[in-house]
This record gives structure tokens, C-alpha cells and sequence, in this order.
């Protein structure tokens, strides 16, 4: 149980199930009731509401808006209505119920009556982490990450937000700063086996865009840092697909890792074999094992 709660508070952290398809929210969807339903006693009250929240907005996503509701009235009456994930959750309700204008009154309201000078912190970043993540909709990346740099500032501790900015840098070509912002994330969450891979993945795409711009022995450095990042996700999660692609990949790049290639083809097609896997996953491990 200590395995499925760490790994689903880094999905959560990360919030890189926003990106599922419905096949692997369905197996999200149905790990988050497992690990809920435990009676874990090492789930503290923030890792239950937080998973909690993660399941609220699972369902939203597989269209179940009357378990949502369900789930949004049970913390309402466990913890009352004035609590930071609630106040989201509500955001989130008002969007399904009436309209993205609408959620966005109510947390400029909020913020402004009653959150941006008192001591109730939590609530502020969550809401403002709210807003942004809206204004994705309707506003360029740049404009969303000057405000998501303004808000970091404040809370330099919040690995969420900084794994927010690093996608968007990402998203905007900008690795190095983006390298930054996942460093940032493992220096908070050092289990967390997503970022390493993501940092991974920043490194390879940084040598296939120099290509020519930079020596062999530059070229040899960034890769072996990328495939070190890559390992350490493997070690934090044996079964990381991204993680074994990422290491075959970088290792055939390499042309000197021949060992760790195998290693991880065997892998793959272990991987490949699992009945644990949605069909997109095992198609992805085949075409890494095609290619390499």
C-alpha cells in the first residue's frame, strides 16, 4: 500500500494525469478507490485531501460530474466549506454548472475579500494555481508564465507550481530554464521519478537541437546526464515505462552504453508483456523496441 500511495501523490503532485487519455484515468480513477477505501494510517489529513482532490477531478474528466458532487459534499460536511481544496473544488463545480466566467468571480472574490493579505496561505495558491491553469484557455503561455513567476516568488516551496512553469517553459522550447524548474522539484520531492525523466528528456532534446553546435565530449556529458536522470526514475519506479524508453534511447545515442541498452530493451519488452499496461503503453514500449 506504501507503493500505490507514493506513487499516486507524485501523479498528483505533478498533476501529469491532466495529460491521461480515458483508458489510464480509468486505471487512475480505480487506484485512487483502492488506496482510499485502505484505511491507510499513514495517510496524513493533506496527503488524504490531496488525493481526494485528485480523485474529484478524475471524475470530472471521465464525465462522472454526480460522483464529483459526491465527493465535493462529503469534505464539505467532514471539514466544512471554508477549506483551501474545497474552495477549489467549488471553482471547479461552478465551471461544469455554469460557466469559466463565473468560476473566475468567484475566486477573484474570494481572493480579494477575504484571501490576499490574510495569514490563510494555502488557500491563496491554491486558488491563484486555479486561475492560472484556467487562463491557459484564453491566454497566451507567456502571459501565464510572467503571472506564474510573480506567484513562485511568493511560494518557492510549492513543487506543483514549480512543475506548472517548467512545462510551460518546455512547452515554449526554453530547456534550460525548464531543466531549472524540475531541478527544483526533485530538490523538494526527491522520490518524485516523473521530474528525473523529465529532466532526462530536456537534456536528450537539448543534444539533438545543438546536433552540430557542440563537441563529442559536450555531447557525451549531456547525454550521460540525461541517462543518469533516467536511471534514477527507474530506481524509483522499476515499472516506469517513460523512464526504460528514455534509457534505451539515450544509450543507443550513446553508442557506447551496449550493457544498459540490453538491459533496457529486456525491460521494455517485459514492460510490453504486462497486463497492467494500457494498450497505448504497450504500443509505445513496442515502437521504443522497433527503433532501438
Amino acid at each position: 500500500m506504501e507503493a500505490l500511495r507514493e506513487r499516486l501523490l507524485t501523479i498528483r503532485s505533478t498533476r501529469v494525469y491532466t495529460q491521461y487519455g480515458p483508458e489510464d484515468l480509468l486505471k487512475l480513477y480505480d487506484d485512487l478507490q483502492i488506496c482510499l477505501k485502505a484505511n491507510d494510517s499513514k495517510l496524513d489529513e493533506v496527503s488524504y485531501l490531496s488525493l481526494m482532490e485528485m480523485l474529484f477531478n478524475v471524475e470530472v474528466y471521465l464525465s462522472k460530474d454526480i460522483e464529483a458532487e459526491v465527493v465535493y459534499n462529503t469534505l464539505r460536511d467532514e471539514f466544512g466549506e471554508n477549506s483551501p481544496f474545497l474552495y477549489v473544488m467549488k471553482a471547479t463545480l461552478l465551471q461544469i454548472n455554469e460557466s469559466d466566467e463565473k468560476s473566475k468571480e468567484f475566486i477573484i472574490k474570494l481572493i480579494a475579500s477575504e484571501l490576499e493579505y490574510n495569514t490563510d496561505s494555502l488557500s491563496y495558491l491554491l486558488l491563484q494555481k486555479k486561475l492560472l491553469s484556467m487562463e491557459l484557455t484564453t491566454s497566451s503561455q507567456e502571459i501565464v508564465l510572467d503571472k506564474s513567476l510573480k506567484l513562485v516568488e511568493k511560494f518557492p516551496l510549492d513543487a506543483e507550481l514549480w512543475w506548472f512553469i517548467g512545462n510551460l517553459y518546455f512547452k515554449l522550447g526554453q530547456f534550460d530554464q525548464a531543466k531549472h524548474c524540475y531541478e527544483e522539484v526533485v530538490l523538494l520531492q526527491p522520490f518524485n521519478y516523473v521530474a528525473f525523466v523529465r529532466i532526462s528528456e530536456i537534456l536528450y532534446y537539448k543534444v539533438i537541437r545543438l546536433n552540430k553546435k557542440i563537441s563529442k565530449s559536450e555531447r557525451t556529458q549531456i547525454l550521460q546526464e540525461s541517462l543518469n536522470n533516467a536511471l534514477r526514475s527507474i530506481e524509483l519506479n522499476e515499472m516506469f515505462l517513460k523512464g526504460w524508453s528514455l534509457i534505451a534511447i539515450v544509450s543507443k545515442a550513446m553508442g557506447t552504453k551496449k550493457d544498459i541498452l540490453e538491459v533496457s530493451k529486456n525491460k521494455l519488452n517485459e514492460i510490453a508483456k504486462s497486463n497492467e499496461l494500457s494498450v497505448q503503453d504497450v504500443k509505445t514500449a513496442e515502437l521504443i523496441l522497433k527503433n532501438c
